[in-house]
């Protein structure tokens, strides 16, 4: 067997074993032809992570959020990746918001109440930390997903040519790779 050829299978392993049941849920989640049901959060807690989702990434030329199903990759990730205390600290944040009836705020309010708890989260209030774990795993699964890949982004898919410099001009997207190859 080829070294360069072990190493490089053992390095898919390694990735896919760091965390197997969430990816496995996902896709298979993304796959089904029914509508999506959570795990771990309740329907009236769903609704409002699919909310603020899609107040963070909104539908413009791109998907939103919640096509690029990034509320169920939330629900899996909290239900199988993060320990009690986290779990908690963002079930209470969910609860204050269902306190200000969030989901019937008009959009431009939405963005206002995100704007501010973004504020606090980041600047250590701890009673609005649980959006900085929020913001973070809608950012990682809406930009892991196909829809954020290949819309949002400028996508190149690896392996391909060889390019030593991309040209950039200001206004085009950023550009995404992905190394993932499957033998």
């Amino acid at each position: 067997m080829n070294r360069r050829h072990l190493l490089k299978g053992m390095g898919v392993i390694a990735l896919y074993s760091s965390f197997p049941a969430v990816l496995a849920e996902f896709v298979t989640a993304c796959n089904a032809a029914k509508k999506q049901v959570p795990v771990y959060f309740s329907a009236g807690e769903f609704e409002l992570i699919e909310a603020i989702a899609d107040t963070v990434i909104p539908k413009t030329s791109t998907p939103a959020a919640s096509e690029a199903h990034v509320p169920m990759f939330i629900d899996m990730v909290v239900k199988d990746c993060m320990n009690s205390d986290d779990q908690q600290r963002i079930k209470k944040g969910l609860q204050g918001l269902v306190d200000q009836k969030f989901i019937s705020l008009p959009e431009n309010e939405k963005l206002n109440t995100i704007k501010k708890i973004d504020e606090g989260a980041f600047k250590d209030d701890t009673d609005k930390q649980w959006f900085r774990i929020c913001k973070k795993l809608i950012l990682i699964g809406y930009f892991t997903s196909q829809e954020g890949m290949t819309r949002a982004l400028n996508y190149v898919k690896v392996p391909g040519d060889y390019k030593a410099c991309i040209p950039y001009k200001k206004g085009d997207k950023a550009l995404a790779k992905t190394f993932l190859i499957y033998w």
